[in-house]
C-alpha cells in the first residue's frame, strides 16, 4: 500500500514536470529523472524488506502458536511459558511461568532454530 502511494506522488511530480517543461533546463530534467529514478530504486528495496522481515514474523507467530520452540536472547519460548503479544511483536511470561515474570521479549530477537 505504501509503495502504491509513493507511485502516485511520483506520477504527479513527473506530469507537473512535463506540464512545465519549457520552464527548465535539460540539465534540471535530467537531475530531476535521476533523482525519481533513485526514490523509486529506494521505495522498491524498502518494500521488498519489509516483505522478508513481515514474512519471518508470520512463520515465527505460526511455529509459536502451534506449540513450536522459538529462541530469544538464549532463552527458550514455547506457548506453554509465555504469551505472544500481538500489538507490540513481543511475548511475555504467562501465570505459570513465575521465574521470567515481567519480561518482555521482542519478536525481533528470536530464531526458528537454536544458534549454535
Amino acid at each position: 500500500m505504501q509503495f502504491l502511494l509513493f507511485l502516485a506522488v511520483v506520477l504527479l511530480v513527473v506530469s507537473v514536470i512535463y506540464a512545465k517543461k519549457s520552464t527548465f533546463s535539460k540539465q534540471a530534467k535530467i537531475g530531476l529523472f535521476s533523482f525519481l529514478i533513485i526514490l523509486i530504486g529506494l521505495a522498491w528495496w524498502y518494500e521488498s524488506y519489509n516483505r522478508e522481515n513481515s514474512e519471518a514474523n508470520r512463520m515465527m507467530i505460526s511455529a509459536f502458536k502451534q506449540g513450536k520452540t522459538l529462541y530469544c536472547d538464549g532463552r527458550e519460548i514455547s506457548s506453554a511459558t509465555f504469551v505472544f503479544v500481538n500489538g507490540t511483536l513481543s511475548f511475555i511470561a504467562n501465570d505459570q511461568n513465575q521465574n521470567d515474570k515481567g519480561i518482555v521479549i521482542d519478536m525481533a530477537t528470536c530464531k526458528l532454530e537454536k544458534v549454535k
